[in-house]
């Protein structure tokens, strides 16, 4: 099954999508996790402060299905 996927801030450089904030399509089993997707992608434990499916919030135990959008955020810092 498919879905999108848009990573935003340092998380793009694991997507090899490079600077690009346009989501982009990925393969995946049924029944996989965020986490998992997460974890395939490279992108170390901790990274990933916020997922939203389809603009609402998820944990990281949902499991996605096909055609949903899926946005990665990570931690936000400033000053």
């Amino acid at each position: 099954m498919k879905i999108k996927i848009t990573a935003y801030g340092i998380l793009r450089s694991y997507t090899g999508q490079g600077d690009s904030r346009t989501p982009f399509e990925k393969e995946i089993s049924k029944g996989k996790t965020i986490a998992a997707i997460i974890n395939d992608m490279g992108i170390p434990d901790g990274m990933v402060m916020l997922v939203a499916v389809n603009d609402q919030q998820k944990g990281f135990d949902h499991i996605p299905q096909d055609g949903d959008d899926i946005k990665i955020i990570p931690p936000i810092s400033g000053g």
